[in-house]
This record gives structure tokens, C-alpha cells and sequence, in this order.
């Protein structure tokens, strides 16, 4: 198993996702099935459904920092009994949409995937990441330059902070001043990380130092 799957401002892109739920609840799908299951096929998201995508689930879920990620399973309780979230997900993929619940059972009952790749249902892609060390020219880098520079500004909303990345380790959260390369490093890193859902603090923050709109 992958351990980069472990453990984590374009406003059209943080509304896309909320009018997918808005006219999944407003009935703009008419008399189709208001399932769950029906749901996650409207965001674009494959439900879970191979062993290898529950041990992964299973996995992340342990990473968790709260002890109940879903409420009444406890992370304690899947250790033990490993088909907990996959009962759980076979009996709320058949139910009706709650919306309360909908970031829930993204997370938790689709298929893993990294951050990177659920970037072209918002019409992203990622900035190009390359050092120069790495290669003599990177033609994002005047974003990057522009997006460092005003990293000191942007954390007064202190959940845009990002931090220090040693090889594939988080370190502090950097709340001075940025440089392209540490930032850089961050997105970097947060790319491969686990996708779960649109309102997460990782895909928030990645969305907004790490995306330029797709070409």
C-alpha cells in the first residue's frame, strides 16, 4: 500500500461541487434514483469495491485524527472488525441523499484516489512543480513567484498555511515568509495525498497555492 495515501481561491471551483449537491437535492435529476450510490456517480466518483479499495479505506480511516470519522464506528472498532465501513457503505449507498451526510460518504464509501487526479472534475490541473535544479525552465513559475509572495498576506486566514516538507515528511506549519521552492515542495507533496471531498483543509489549501485553471 501506498503510504503517500496517508494523511490532510478560484471561487467557481469551491462552488462547483456545492451546485452538483444543490441540484441533486433541488430535483434537476427529475424522478431518477436519489440514492447515495446515484450521487457519488453525479460528482463523477467509482464507489469502493474491490478488497483493495477497503484495506485502503480501512487504512486511511486508522490515519484519522478524530476516533470516530463516522459516527459510532470507531477507528479502534474497524481495527478489529474490518468490514465495519464496508456494511456501513453498503447500507447508506442504497438510502436516500442527505446532504448533512454527503462528504461522508464520499470519503469513506468511494474508491481511493489521489488529490491530482480528481482535479480535472473541477477543470483544474496542477502547476508544474519542477525546480530549478531540476530543469532550466518551468513555465508556471511566475505563478509560483506570485502565489509565495503573497503567502504572508493570505494566512491571516490561518487554514491556508502550509508546511515544511523534508523529503516526504510535514514538519511545522510555515507562517513567515514563503519561498517558491518550499512551496513547491508542499504542493508536491499534497498532490498524492488521499482525495476524500471538496471541503477537506488539504484540498482547500491545494486548491489555492498548488491549481491553475485547465488549458
Amino acid at each position: 500500500m501506498n503510504p503517500a495515501f496517508a494523511k490532510g481561491s478560484l471561487a467557481f471551483v469551491a462552488t462547483s461541487g456545492t451546485v452538483a449537491g444543490g441540484a441533486y437535492l433541488s430535483g434537476a435529476f427529475g424522478k431518477e434514483d436519489k440514492s447515495f450510490r446515484n450521487y457519488l456517480k453525479s460528482i463523477k466518483r467509482v464507489k469502493a469495491s474491490t478488497k483493495e479499495d477497503w484495506d485502503t479505506l480501512n487504512f486511511l480511516y486508522a490515519k484519522e485524527s478524530v476516533e470516530n470519522p463516522i459516527p459510532n464506528i470507531s477507528k479502534s472498532s474497524v481495527s478489529s472488525d474490518a468490514s465495519k465501513i464496508t456494511k456501513w457503505c453498503e447500507t447508506k449507498l442504497t438510502s436516500d441523499f442527505v446532504k448533512s451526510e454527503a462528504d461522508l460518504v464520499e470519503s469513506w464509501c468511494s474508491k481511493p484516489m489521489k488529490i491530482v487526479d480528481r482535479l480535472p472534475y473541477f477543470n483544474l490541473s496542477p502547476l508544474n512543480t519542477s525546480t530549478a535544479q531540476e530543469s532550466t525552465t518551468n513555465p508556471d513559475d511566475p505563478s509560483w513567484a506570485s502565489k509565495s509572495n503573497s503567502y504572508q498576506q493570505s494566512i491571516s486566514d490561518t487554514t491556508l498555511k502550509v508546511n515544511e516538507v523534508t523529503d516526504t515528511t510535514l514538519g511545522a506549519e510555515i507562517s513567515s515568509d514563503m519561498s517558491v521552492d518550499k512551496l513547491k515542495k508542499w504542493c508536491g507533496w499534497a498532490k498524492d495525498q488521499n482525495y476524500q471531498n471538496e471541503s477537506t483543509s488539504l484540498f482547500k489549501r491545494y486548491k489555492h497555492w498548488c491549481v491553475k485553471v485547465k488549458e
